[in-house]
């Protein structure tokens, strides 16, 4: 890929563009003022791991607390999975995925949507489920924004239940819907890994807290290698969580600002053919030239990711993140356009 000229708009990151909350600014400075900053315990600081236990109608005893989602998804996939495990990733799906099972010494199945990135052929997903031992998806999604919903969360239950398979899902984007929050009942999976943290819907991204929520056997699993992997979570970080996840308005907030995003989205793009999710804070355009296109874009100044990045079934497709500064995304779809 050419190289971006100066003062590019990036439109390709996964982290959103939006300017970090006064209100989380000033509760740092006044933790940091007020405290001490030492090593806190492995898994997290107790306060902290009751309160995302809450959210999730669990048990502190539940909660590992990491640096980011990406550790934390590294460390469950590490705790989990031995040398030639098999690691079901949907197609498409975030890219890292892959690289983490890799890490493991996975071999990697990889389960197609329909092109309408929404319809699971459970057909095609049976058969390729034979011998696997966890699947890995991401809900919402990245690049697509499927949400795993109630009727195929009980058929994908089904399936891993009857096989013993482990679901882990990355819920980083949970808080980036558009109407109303996704409701799933997770209970009716038997072996259930969830992945969450702030990165996203508190523009925390780096303040570096994420979490496995689990059961108590993979939490201490987890908690082993997390002491080795990077000792503890941020002192200040842990705190500065405790407080945000009690700030409703700060999501709110965002979701606000993607809400009047991609209604320029849909201006700018009105005569193409365009994927808009139910959350998460990307957009999908086709193009009969994908690779091509984005470089052309970059030649301009406006960085955006090619669909191929996350898998076969959107290739023929572009990434644009639209979590931006309503100004800069102004001004890189003038420039694209």
């Amino acid at each position: 890929m050419a190289k971006a000229p100066p003062n590019t708009i990036n439109l390709a990151l996964g982290e959103l563009g939006f300017d970090f909350p006064d209100v989380l600014a000033a509760k740092a400075i006044e933790l940091l003022r007020g405290g001490q900053p030492r090593y806190s315990p492995n898994a997290g600081i107790a306060e902290l791991r009751h309160r995302i236990a809450h959210d999730y109608s669990a048990k502190a005893e539940n909660v590992c607390v990491c640096n980011g989602a990406e550790e934390s998804l590294y460390i469950a996939l590490q705790a989990l999975l031995n040398p030639g495990d098999k690691l079901a990733i949907p197609d498409p799906d975030y890219p890292a995925y892959p690289v983490l099972a890799q890490l493991a010494g996975a071999q990697i199945v990889r389960l197609p949507f329909d092109r309408d990135f929404s319809t699971i052929p459970w057909d095609t997903w049976k058969a390729k489920l034979q011998g696997v031992k966890a699947v890995l998806m991401s809900s919402p999604s990245n690049p697509s924004g499927y949400c795993l919903n109630e009727v195929d969360a009980q058929q994908l239950s089904i399936l891993l239940n009857d096989k013993g398979i482990v679901l882990i899902v990355d819920e980083i984007y949970r808080e980036l819907y558009f109407q109303k929050p996704m409701q799933v009942d997770y209970s009716m999976f038997d072996r259930l890994i969830r992945i969450g943290g702030l990165s996203k819907s508190h523009l925390m991204s780096g303040w570096r807290i994420g979490w496995i929520v689990a059961a108590k056997t993979m939490i201490e699993s987890a908690t082993k290698l997390k002491q080795y992997v990077s000792t503890c979570p941020a002192w200040l970080s842990q705190h500065l969580a405790l407080f945000a996840l009690d700030r409703n308005e700060i999501p709110q907030k965002v979701r606000q600002k993607i809400l009047q995003n991609i209604e320029l989205i849909k201006e700018a793009f009105s005569t193409e053919k365009m994927h808009i999710p139910q959350a998460s804070p990307y957009v999908l355009i086709h193009s009969n030239h994908p690779e091509k296109q984005v470089e052309t874009w970059l030649q301009k100044g406006v960085l955006t990711s090619p669909g191929i990045a996350y898998g076969v079934v959107s290739a023929a497709w572009i990434r644009i993140n639209y979590a931006v500064e309503k100004e800069s995304l102004k001004q890189a779809l003038r420039i694209i356009q």
